[in-house]
């Protein structure tokens, strides 16, 4: 029985050099993400203790949670990468402009949920 191989340039829409260099900048902006909460955790040695994960400038911190929920920025934006990927491959089989326009589309949610981390992250220094 032959294996099968999954062509990751054709199930994420990626036929140029452009369609590269926005599916490298997401998956690169994703990586720093899950590497700076990791980083952050593990200089802080958090194990029980309780993280403030959002503020607002009427309410001050409105969101304090367990240390394991700061997951959730990644989390979400690995489940918009795969997601939008897989939507940018089908378009990108009819009209290749609209398959780049939904890769740029996840490098920008990607960028908003960075910044979003970040911002947890410095609350909580």
């Amino acid at each position: 029985m032959p294996a099968t191989r999954i062509d990751l340039g054709k199930f994420f829409g990626i036929s140029s050099r452009s369609g590269w260099f926005l599916w490298s900048s997401g998956a690169a902006v994703l990586a720093a993400n899950w590497l700076g909460i990791v980083i952050f955790l593990v200089s802080r040695s958090v194990n029980s203790g309780f993280l403030r994960l959002h503020y607002t400038a009427a309410l001050g911190v409105d969101w304090v949670d367990v240390w394991w929920k700061i997951f959730i920025f990644p989390g979400f934006g690995l489940a918009v990468f795969f997601i939008n990927g897989f939507f940018s491959g089908i378009l990108t089989k009819k009209h290749r402009m609209l398959g780049l326009l939904m890769l740029g589309a996840t490098d920008a949610v990607e960028i908003m949920l960075a910044i979003g981390a970040g911002l947890a992250i410095m609350l909580n220094i």
